[in-house]
Formats: C-alpha cells, sequence, structure tokens
C-alpha cells in the first residue's frame, strides 16, 4: 500500500498549490421549468509529474490534451524525455453550485492504456486510478497491469478510503490494452469497483468520516492513457448527474444534468 500511497501523494502534492489560483466561470442555463440559473462552467485540467527529475511537473490545459474524441496527456502535450518515468492526470473540480454526494456516486470512465501508450516499458506500470475528494474524506481505486507484465504491481492494486484501505488485489490487475469501462461507487458506507459492470472489490469504511460533498474527481495514469468519457451518477437510484465526452477538440464540454 506505500508504493501507491506514494504514487498519489505526489499527484496531489502537485495541485495543492494551485487550488487557491483556479478560477471558475459562469453562465446562464435554463431549467426545465424555464427558470434561469446560475451554474459554474467546469474545465479539465492536466498534469504531468515525472519520477526521475529529468523533466519538471507542470501543468497541461485541456486545449492540449483533448483531441480525437478522448483525452490524453502525451509526449505532443508535454514532450516527454524518453528516459523518464511519469504519471499524467486529469481533474476536474466540481463547481460550489452543484451538490453531489460523495458516498453516494457512480465514478465511471471508458480508459485505456496500453502497453505502448508510453515511451517506458510496462515493466515499470500501467496503472489507472480514479479518484474522488469530498469537503471531509477522500477515496480511490487503483488498477495495475498483469504480474506477467509489472512483476511489482500487485501491490499496489488497491481501494481505499481515507485511512482504511486493502491492496495485493488480485482483481484489480488487468491489462486495459483497449478500452473498458471502470467505475468507483460509493454507496451505504461502502465503496465498490467495478470492471465492464462486473463486481471486482469493495470496502466498508464505518469507521471513516463520510466524504461528503464531491469537490474533485480525478484519474490517474502511469504513463500516457486515454479517456474517452466520463459519468457521474447517483447510485442510489441511477440518476445521471454528470457527463463528458471529450467530443470538442482542445475544449471541456462538461455537462451537469
Amino acid at each position: 500500500m506505500k508504493n501507491v500511497i506514494t504514487y498519489l501523494l505526489l499527484a496531489v502534492g502537485l495541485l495543492f498549490f494551485s487550488c487557491k489560483k483556479e478560477t471558475v466561470n459562469t453562465h446562464l442555463k435554463v431549467s426545465n421549468n424555464n427558470s434561469l440559473l446560475l451554474v459554474e462552467e467546469a474545465t479539465w485540467k492536466g498534469a504531468f509529474l515525472p519520477y526521475t527529475g529529468l523533466q519538471d511537473s507542470r501543468f497541461i490545459p485541456d486545449e492540449l490534451f483533448i483531441k480525437n474524441g478522448y483525452a490524453r496527456i502525451y509526449s505532443d502535450s508535454m514532450k516527454a524525455n524518453s528516459y523518464n518515468f511519469y504519471t499524467t492526470m486529469i481533474r476536474l473540480v466540481i463547481p460550489d453550485s452543484i451538490n453531489i454526494k460523495g458516498d453516494s456516486l457512480n465514478f465511471e470512465a471508458g480508459l485505456k492504456n496500453p502497453f505502448n501508450s508510453s515511451p517506458f516499458s510496462p515493466y515499470y506500470g500501467r496503472d489507472i486510478t480514479l479518484y474522488i475528494k469530498g469537503e471531509t474524506n477522500t477515496a480511490f481505486i487503483n488498477n495495475v497491469a498483469t504480474s506477467d507484465i509489472d512483476p511489482n504491481g500487485h501491490t499496489r492494486a488497491a481501494i481505499r478510503v481515507g485511512n482504511t484501505g486493502k491492496n495485493d488485489l488480485p482483481a484489480l490487475q488487468h491489462n486495459f490494452q483497449d478500452y473498458d469501462t471502470l467505475i468507483l461507487q460509493t454507496y451505504n458506507h461502502g465503496i465498490i469497483a467495478y470492471r465492464n459492470n462486473a463486481y471486482l472489490n469493495g470496502l466498508a469504511y464505518w469507521d471513516e468520516p463520510h466524504i461528503g460533498r464531491l469537490k474533485e474527481i480525478r484519474i490517474i495514469f502511469r504513463g500516457s492513457g486515454f479517456v474517452n468519457y466520463v459519468k457521474i451518477y447517483y447510485s442510489v437510484n441511477g440518476k445521471l448527474l454528470m457527463s463528458e465526452n471529450f467530443n470538442t477538440d482542445g475544449q471541456s464540454t462538461v455537462i451537469w444534468h
């Protein structure tokens, strides 16, 4: 578990200093009853996080990583040194006007992170992490490549809420060579991981604080993975709350439902 926590702390550390600098635009939206609502726009932010020190960490704007129907931070958007091991991440801050319960959601994404997606060998990892941050707690699931590809990855195959977690989970070892769906679900003080709607593993977090109102979602890759859609549902009744299909080059197109 230590390895995956270190991996996530690297991603969290870079973003900590950016939170106070972000500004949010607003626009008017017509609701079903024809009243005007003030809704804040949401923009995906990217980050490049190297391990080796050959390059500096930096932020990547959406205009450089949304293209051709997917989001991906790769050589054209961050000029990675071919000898570098690195993580990439896309992140969405939830506007204050949007109230999503972090303890009752399905965070779903279409993802792939094939062996040839990055200049470094898959031996060093092709992890995929879904991460949520609420007002009072955080949670994540981390999928790794199979042991024949990444012999040390099994220790990072993990599910966690706050300080409660478990790792070395065989069900979270899968090679995302092509697009598959990965889902982080929270419901009734439990977190569950699904792939293509098949149950993988779960964890109760009765001794943890509630996650609280959702403030942020992140998708993190070892290397340069692909995301072709993101959706958030209310896990109690399946109501769609948010969607993004990355279908406009260079621009975030988040829809709140």
